[in-house]
């Protein structure tokens, strides 16, 4: 027998958890139905994440700017320079606004390459490499440098 969004719904609330509410439920239909994990944020796409180095401190980035790891900036392959980008570590949901000003990174199954600071905002500094959700930010979004806790 196939499972509908609504029946699988219907066994989660009744599976002992009186505290689900209607947002909890309404995400799990929506989830069912996009195959979209429920914490993934709308607009966003998975990538895999890495931070600088120090030994990268002052020199040259692709942009012409030197690398300042206090700043919150990142790099990644093809997106245009100046693009604002809203990185979000899932598994603490810290999201940070970084500016893309460099390329790479060059390693195979890295996406993106973050500044010493977005990482550090981020709580992915012992981790090293992370995936994250990665969303394109329009000029008119929140203000550049904005950290959500």
């Amino acid at each position: 027998m196939h499972s509908s969004p609504l029946m699988i719904a219907e066994e989660t609330f009744k599976s002992g958890n009186d505290t689900i509410s209607q947002a909890q439920a309404a995400m799990v239909i929506d989830s069912l139905h996009t195959q979209e994990p429920p914490s993934a944020p709308p607009g966003s796409e998975q990538m895999v994440a890495t931070y600088y180095s120090r030994r990268f401190q002052g020199r040259h980035t692709a942009s012409g700017e030197r690398y300042d790891r206090m700043e919150l900036t990142c790099a990644h392959r093809t997106l245009p320079f100046n693009t604002i980008l809203k990185i979000t570590n899932p598994l603490n949901n810290l999201s940070v606004q970084v500016r893309v000003n460099d390329r790479g990174p060059f390693t195979r199954g890295r996406h993106i390459d973050l500044s010493y600071a977005a990482a550090r905002e981020l709580d992915m500094l012992e981790a090293g490499v992370l995936p994250v959700w990665v969303e394109i930010l329009t000029p008119d979004s929140l203000a550049y440098g904005y950290v959500v806790r």
